[in-house]
């Protein structure tokens, strides 16, 4: 199918020239004042497939890729052949070196190549009507977790979560002024007054009630959106990812230029020596050492046809389809530019391809047959969109970390409270132990009688609700000195009194225990 639709394409081409021809309208056929095609060329270009690639053949270097499959359609219409002189070093260069380097000494009459048309490489050529535009973004190995977090926090945004934090932290502050407020305005004794810290757990309580009824209401809202931590240049450099790059192509050659660009931010993950240049290698090769922190920068386009590789590799050793996908794209880019064909300074044949080869562009053979390579549909995109929605474990992990920093805050609050309680104790018991030597507490000094006393009702009303201390906590008490006799059928206490009479107590009657009051 998509051979036929070329065929199309190619066959409207030539039915439109050739209209042109008959009518007049060929301008580049009738300007006498254009110079006449010459029937050779001298063309270089680079590896860089499926855009273009030169390998020999019977001793013969031969053009492979969407640039000379172009290039081969011109040739067929202005009537001319080619040769092609392969570069030293399959790289941009400068005057010396590089592609740039045969088109500014004039070796070669075209560069058939993707070039970017960028405006540092003005100084060595020119450029032909824009092929395509294209961008640069980053490969990287598929990270087990999304960028979005933990299972707990799906819900909602962190917005949303901010908002939650600040209620908790500013609503019970507020609750607390009112309370206050309304105590003093209306000078209710029978109103309870609210503390700081309880308006802080009615809050608390609060959204915790809330929560348990929103999980329920919000849980069919959340998809199973995975996302990627980088999606522009600022995230690559400002996250510490590592990353290679070819080198000679475009990045490196703007990383090597003096001015500031729109790649400069890279020199800052360069000079870290975080950023690798390799040479053109193979698509396993390359991916190979792209892991969930190193990423491999490079044309969109040719990402997306090595990922294709790789999943169609793996489709064959019968991988489920998770597995297939080990690389994903970042969404965003780094720099978009448009690429074209080059030529040398002072080319006299250069408006007359510029004039055929946007007429080529405008039929559209040029994005077709870049999409020939790919699928219909996105292959391994960002989220996979899984059909099945299965929690994993480590989609609670936040969770585990929550309950398990709590128990961990109680514990230690709890232990100290064991320990504070405990000297406490101990405090107090010691001061108790002391008092009991002290001439005040001895049984010689009689107690006053609050009534007879000066002391304010408030402090007698709270000595009555106080319950009496234990009998045995007096060393001087007549009942520690008692003997126990049985008179009269019932069971009688005889003590002695600091005055030397003697008294029968009855046991479990109310005056056995109001007696240690009266002796």
């Amino acid at each position: 199918m998509h051979t036929v639709y070329l065929l199309l394409l190619i066959a409207s081409f030539f039915i439109q020239e050739y209209t042109r021809y008959v009518h007049g309208e060929d301008n580049v056929a009738n300007n006498k004042n254009n110079e006449e095609m010459p029937s050779q060329l001298t063309v270089t270009s680079w590896n860089d497939m499926p855009f273009s690639g030169i390998v020999k053949e019977n001793g013969k270097w031969v053009g492979k890729g969407y640039a000379f499959y172009i290039f081969d359609l011109l040739s067929t219409k202005l009537n001319f052949t080619y040769t092609i002189i392969p570069p030293k070093e399959h790289i941009l260069g400068d005057k010396s070196s590089g592609i740039l380097g045969l088109l500014y000494e004039k070796k070669v009459d075209v560069a058939v190549a993707f070039l970017p048309v960028l405006p540092e490489i003005g100084q060595y050529c020119t450029f032909s009507a824009p092929l395509d535009e294209t961008k640069l973004t980053a490969v990287m190995k598929r990270p087990q977790e999304s960028a979005t977090g933990s299972g707990l926090l799906a819900p909602f945004e962190r917005t949303v979560w901010l908002l939650v934090l600040m209620s908790l932290i500013f609503v019970g502050p507020i609750i607390y002024f009112f309370a206050s407020m309304r105590a003093k305005l209306w000078h209710d004794p029978s109103s309870e007054n609210f503390s700081l810290s309880s308006c802080f757990w009615f809050v608390y309580s609060s959204l915790l009630k809330q929560g348990t009824n929103i999980v329920a209401t919000t849980a069919f809202l959340t998809k199973p959106q995975f996302t990627l931590s980088i999606s522009s240049l600022q995230d690559i450099v400002h996250k510490g990812y590592s990353w290679i790059t070819y080198k000679g192509r475009t990045i490196d050659f703007l990383l090597s230029q003096n001015q500031e660009n729109d790649l400069s931010l890279l020199n800052v993950s360069k000079l870290q020596g975080k950023g690798v240049f390799k040479y053109y290698e193979h698509s396993r090769a390359i991916l190979g050492s792209v892991t969930t922190k190193r990423l491999f920068l490079a044309e969109a386009h040719y990402l997306q046809t090595l990922i294709f590789k790789d999943y169609m590799n793996k489709t064959r050793h019968h991988l489920q389809h998770n597995s297939r996908c080990t690389y994903v794209i970042m969404p965003g880019s780094i720099l978009i530019t448009s690429r074209a064909f080059g030529f040398p300074h002072g080319s006299t044949f250069e408006k007359r391809i510029n004039t055929l080869l946007l007429r080529l562009i405008e039929t559209g053979i040029i994005h077709r047959t870049k999409k020939e390579d790919l699928p219909l549909t996105e292959i391994c995109p960002v989220d996979l969109r899984s059909s099945e929605r299965q929690l994993r474990n480590t989609d609670l992990l936040l969770t585990y970390k929550v309950v398990v920093g709590g128990y961990t805050i109680a514990a230690i609050i709890f232990f100290f409270e064991f320990i504070y309680a405990f000297i406490l104790y101990r405090v107090q018991n010691g001061k108790r132990k002391v008092c009991c030597y002290l001439p005040c507490c001895g049984p010689n000094e009689k107690p006053q009688n609050p009534l007879n006393s000066n002391l304010p009702t408030q402090n007698y009303m709270m000595m009555l609700k106080k319950s009496p201390p234990a009998i045995y906590q007096y060393p001087g008490n007549v009942l520690i000195k008692r003997k126990q006799q049985f008179i009269n059928g019932r069971s009688y206490y005889v003590v002695t009194n600091p005055y030397g009479d003697r008294k029968l107590i009855p046991i479990r009657t109310p005056s056995a225990f109001l007696f240690q009051y009266a002796a």
